[in-house]
């Protein structure tokens, strides 16, 4: 029985190495829609549950759509069966009479087949964005009292409740040791950049979100402040949120949090779509110093999404010959692989590609 203890031993050993690290960023899946609510009186439960279901899966398809592209492009969908372009759904919650069905849903889509659809109708759309965003919900609450990591913390909870992000992932680190000792509810909402660069790096990326958020005294007005570091994408320096008739605190904090969400998309998507109708290939120079520059190329270039695929043409210790299929005109291209850290110039006759200080 040694090798029996030995194995638990070493099981257990794993996994305190495992959760000294720390978890990895949660990825967002942009083709998933959460929180559909739904409320339908037919003739008997089950057929107020089926078109209940309807009914959940053409909402969030309309809610998918608005968030990969513009507004002014909405006209021009094609018609289209919702249900056509589902992947599977889940029941989060639900309740129910002889006559009504009341539910709330997470549905999703298949990515392939909806963007298939907006490529056959010529629309520009927006690929998800690969690094996330550390969101740091610090409270000053009616009391005046800041808070960060302790409890309670409603605005922090409202967040971590409002999912992973649509277009541009979103953590909301669950204030463990490591997330206190890297950044105080002081620091945050001074917007220390060193503070906030440390959370950032235990969370495997340099983009934080400071969310501020101050109660006016009798609670009936929310003040929040963003801070950001100069990477991650930030829609509004500050912006007051007041309550609804009927509307609690949480339930106010719940829809502040979704509206920042889709905000923080609406920055990201504006410069990041990709217009099919401009298709292209650029042929570019890369000029290396060695084996780990290739690899940052490399790594950046998988970070664009106006870069479909590339070729490599040759290979040597001085330099890379690449071939770039690209979408979008060529200043759209330029600035998507600046923002991924890749310097394009056109010089001598032919564009010269560098990587240049750290990613947006």
């Amino acid at each position: 029985m040694p090798s029996l203890r030995l194995s638990r031993a070493v099981a257990a050993l794993a996994l305190v190495v495992l959760a000294c690290l720390g978890a990895g960023p949660a990825r967002a899946d942009a083709f998933t829609v959460s929180g559909i609510e739904v409320d339908v009186s037919a003739s008997g439960t089950q057929a107020a549950k089926d078109q209940a279901i309807a009914e959940a899966q053409r909402q969030g398809f309309r809610m998918l759509l608005d968030r990969l592209i513009q507004p002014a492009d909405q006209a021009r969908l094609p018609k289209a069966e919702a249900a056509e372009y589902v992947r599977d759904f889940t029941v989060d919650r639900e309740r129910s009479t002889s006559t009504r069905y009341l539910a709330t849903l997470t549905v999703r889509y298949n990515p392939a087949a909806v963007k298939r659809l907006l490529q056959g109708a010529g629309i520009a759309y927006a690929e998800p964005r690969v690094r996330p965003v550390v969101v740091v919900p610090v409270l000053k609450n009616a009391a005046g009292r800041l808070v960060l990591w302790d409890e309670p913390n409603p605005w922090r909870a409202a967040w971590a409740a409002s999912g992973s992000g649509g277009l541009v992932p979103l953590v909301v680190p669950p204030g463990d040791i490591g997330d206190v000792q890297a950044i105080t509810a002081e620091q945050a909402l001074a917007a220390d950049l060193r503070a906030m660069q440390g959370l950032g790096a235990r969370w495997r990326t340099p983009d934080v979100l400071v969310a501020a958020a101050a109660l006016a005294p009798g609670g009936k007005v929310m003040e929040v402040v963003l801070h950001a570091g100069p990477t991650a994408p930030k829609p509004f320096d500050s912006l007051a949120y007041k309550l609804a008739e009927g509307e609690t605190v949480e339930a106010l904090m719940a829809r502040a949090a979704r509206d920042i969400a889709r905000a923080i998309d609406t920055v990201y998507k504006q410069p990041n779509l990709l217009e099919f109708d401009r298709a292209g290939t650029l042929s570019t120079l890369v000029p290396l110093q060695g084996l780990p520059d290739w690899l940052t190329v490399r790594e950046r270039l998988a970070r664009v999404s106006q870069v479909r695929r590339w070729e490599l043409v040759s290979l040597s210790k001085a330099e890379a010959a690449i071939v770039l299929h690209t979408v979008g005109d060529a200043e759209q291209v330029r600035a998507a692989l600046g923002r991924a850290g890749l310097a394009l110039d056109w010089g001598e006759g032919l564009w010269v590609m560098r990587p240049v200080g750290p990613a947006h």
